[in-house]
């Protein structure tokens, strides 16, 4: 196998020259990995960058197998001057000669003594990975260091990305292949989760420069051999080339990740690293060309070799952005790679062996899981001789399934309700058609899943009466709760439809199902779930990553998808938290599709990691209990969020956010107020706090919803809560309420008084609110 262990750390310069953060420390992030993955039973070192960073000391890695440890921590860096450039670059050309056997060359001279005739400070370089591994440099990476200083007009500053952490990660021999997820601790608590691959290939990382036709001075490294990943960072107006050998006859696939890594970039458009990869010949001729695979923008390509030879990879960006969070891994050699199974599923339990299709694939069937207990949808790939596919997915449900009688385009199907059918739209036109029979005002659910499990169909339903009226029809689930809709955080389109139609009279409805486009084919496979309605739903908890003070209140947000008319109240509750953790607000209303709760974390709890589970209940003759999936909410391009799955709902206790007062609401009832009305609330508090005089704030006020007024009364403090007379009556929310109390800094006699620095003393636990009816005299 043949990397380039310190390469990586050479990019480190694009992102860390930036400008340090004012205000308020951030949440601590990351934004990028690279590389961004490993072979296993090998040992890399990768570079990790984000914001807030300074300190982090662990990382957690979810699954088995795989371990890293903290090497160090860089802060941002400024721009370098003048005189430091000019010490880089003698640092640098330092190493140059003492790799080809010469002198030293002389150092810059020292900067001229200031007016005043003092000497001037002496010019010091701040800490970069770069200078802690100058000794490791080889020749292509101090070329590849200059050619960096050159693009120094190029370089793209982003403070969200300047600080650095170089880690090193073992991946066991037995270690699971596949991707995890990676989050790094420090004293402020622990960073969103990032993607990290366990591959069964070698493992190839870009050496600059490494643009097409460029060539190294120091020599062209030789070219790879296949299967491999190649693991590269495309700057602004970068484009990378990797040169590998193939024979002739050979069906190669390439298979890109970019957007599988880092799915969402808030400030970039459409949202997210748009890679194109293209294959030349010895001569340059253009061989493949892809720029994402049906509607996934990762690409994936399968091309016939036509001759032994050598071949070159060139990797950008669809307009030629780049950053260093643009970071991909392309798989290439003849792999296995699964373009579509049929049928998408099966029924729990039952002994379902799908049809794959493919290229390079070993075999052309493949059993499902479907084992009870596991989730709706479930993923499976293939081991060929050269490697592990992609994954495919499907679904297990717990209703009877079918499969399509495929006669002619208006044949109708007659089918039983509840059930699945799984089915095709087989050619470009085609029209799969299914005869239901009911008694008037009878109601039936149409639902068709088939891009959730990514097939390329873009479905559209029509459910008409005998005389061939359409009643209803769809062909994109709607938008919710302000995200392009809370079941699958990384589709943008959300190409299944689903309806609820009532029979208006005796008789057949008629379900006509096509693809919008009228494309099809036997990739275009779906399953049909018709039912009768079933009241249920669905929860997401955001953010997947809590970091909260000993005896903080720390708001998190629950949001609710409602199927099929279900508009109850719902219960939440923790599942065997440890000692003392406890939510406040826990009762979502009836018809809320999100509200925000609080965790409250004991005041003497230890700093720590804990893994928490959110239930939801509701109530009725049969309560249903249903877990809350980890999210982060997330943006893109500027503009649409999406709730990011993530594996781990955590909290951590960091030492760095200190403790916070002990603070309790004097009553857990839900405080009702009218329109136009105000209501005390007071709060359980010791005489320090009281003391300070702090001030009552609102996080992400409702409309019409103000608190105000605080002030000393036995035992604690009291503010008021006001709903001006346009709210109205029967809203009911949680109120999330910081205190914050104001320093007076000495002043000498005669001065103007200084600014009062605010600090937050703590958050309360949620307080429930509910409008009332006014009050009629």
């Amino acid at each position: 196998m043949r990397r380039s262990p310190w390469h990586p750390l050479l990019f480190w310069l694009i992102g860390s020259i930036a400008i340090h953060a004012q205000g308020v420390r951030p949440e601590p992030r990351i934004g990028y990995l690279y590389p961004a993955g490993a072979c296993r039973n090998t040992t890399v070192e990768i570079l990790a960058g984000g914001q807030t960073l300074q300190g982090v000391r662990e990382v957690r890695v979810s699954g088995e197998g795989v371990t890293a440890r903290i090497i160090k921590a860089y802060r941002s860096v400024r721009n370098l001057d003048g005189d430091e450039r000019k010490l880089l670059e003698w640092r640098i050309a330092c190493r140059r000669s003492e790799i080809n056997g010469k002198a030293k060359p002389p150092a810059p001279k020292p900067p001229p003594p200031n007016p005043d005739g003092t000497a001037a400070p002496e010019v010091k370089l701040p800490e970069m990975p770069v200078l802690d591994l100058l000794e490791k440099l080889d020749l292509r990476g101090i070329q590849h260091w200059t050619t960096v200083m050159q693009r120094k007009d190029r370089m793209q500053q982003n403070n969200q990305l300047g600080e650095i952490v170089r880690v090193e990660i073992k991946v066991a021999a037995d270690a699971r292949s596949g991707m995890r997820e990676l989050r790094f601790g420090g004293p402020q608590g622990f960073t969103n989760p990032l993607k990290f691959e366990v591959a069964d290939l070698s493992e190839i990382a870009e050496v600059e420069p490494n643009e097409p036709n460029s060539r190294n001075p120091e020599g062209d490294l030789p070219a790879a051999s296949v299967p491999c990943v190649f693991n590269g960072q495309v700057q602004a107006g970068d484009v990378d080339e990797f040169r590998f050998r193939a024979k002739r006859g050979a069906n190669l696939v390439v298979r890109g990740e970019a957007r599988a890594l880092i799915p969402y970039l808030a400030d970039a458009v459409p949202g997210w690293f748009q890679m194109v990869v293209t294959v030349r010949d010895a001569k340059g001729r253009e061989i493949a060309y892809d720029d994402d695979f049906r509607f996934d923008p990762d690409p994936a390509l399968c091309f016939r070799v036509p001759e032994d030879g050598e071949y070159r990879l060139e990797i950008r960006d669809s307009i030629y952005r780049g950053r260093e969070d643009f970071v991909y891994r392309i798989h290439v050699g003849e792999l296995p790679f699964i373009t579509s199974v049929f049928p998408l599923g099966g029924e729990e339990g039952a002994s379902v062996t799908a049809e794959v299709r493919g290229w390079n694939l070993p075999v052309d069937r493949m059993p499902f899981d479907t084992s009870p207990g596991g989730s709706f949808v479930r993923k499976a790939g293939l081991r060929g001789k050269t490697g592990i596919s992609n994954e495919a997915r499907y679904a297990v449900d717990t209703l009877p399934e079918t499969l399509e009688k495929e006669t002619n385009p208006d044949s109708e199907h007659t089918i039983t309700v509840p059930q699945i059918i799984n089915g095709r739209i087989d050619k470009p036109g085609d029209v799969d058609v299914f005869r239901v029979d009911g008694k008037k005002g009878g109601e039936i659910v149409v639902e068709v899943i088939a891009r959730r499990l990514r097939s390329p169909l873009d479905a559209v339903i029509h459910v008409a009466d005998e005389t061939g009226r359409v009643l209803a029809w769809n062909d994109d689930l709607m938008e919710k709760d302000g995200h392009l809709h809370l079941g699958d955080g990384l589709l943008t389109h959300h190409a299944d439809p689903r309806l609820r139609v009532k029979f208006p009279a005796n008789g057949p409805l008629f379900i006509r199902l096509a693809d919008t486009q009228r494309h099809g084919g036997p990739d275009h496979a779906y399953r049909l779930r018709v039912t009768h309605p079933q009241p249920d739903f669905e929860l997401r908890v955001t953010p997947s990553m809590v970091n909260a003070p000993a005896g903080g209140h720390v708001p998190v947000r629950v949001h609710v998808l409602r199927n099929d008319g279900f508009d109850g109240e719902i219960t939440l509750s923790l599942k065997d938290a440890p000692a003392g953790f406890s939510m406040s607000g826990t009762r979502i209303p009836a018809g809320v599709s999100q509200i925000r709760t609080t965790i409250s974390i004991p005041q003497k709890q230890a700093p720590g990691l804990f893994s928490l589970i959110l239930l939801g209940t509701c109530s009725g003759s049969e309560p249903v209990t249903r877990e809350a999936a980890p999210a982060d909410d997330v943006m893109q391009a500027f503009l649409w969020r999406h709730l990011l799955p993530a594996d781990e709902w955590l909290v951590c206790v960091a030492p760095g956010r200190g403790k916070r007062p002990p603070l309790e609401l004097a009553s857990k009832s839900p405080v009702a107020l009218a329109p136009g009305g105000t209501a005390e609330v007071r709060i359980v508090a010791q005489k320090w706090i009281v003391d300070r005089k702090p001030e009552a704030e609102l996080s992400e006020a409702p409309p019409g919803i103000s608190v105000s007024n605080v002030r000393a009364v036995s035992n604690g403090l009291a503010f008021d809560v006001k709903a001006d007379a346009s709210v109205k009556p029967g809203f009911e929310t949680n109120l999330i309420i910081d205190l914050f109390a104001t320093s007076q800094p000495g002043s000498k006699p005669g001065e103007p008084a200084k600014p009062q620095p605010r600090s937050i003393l703590s958050g309360l636990p949620a307080l429930p609110i509910i409008v009332t009816s006014p009050i009629t005299p």
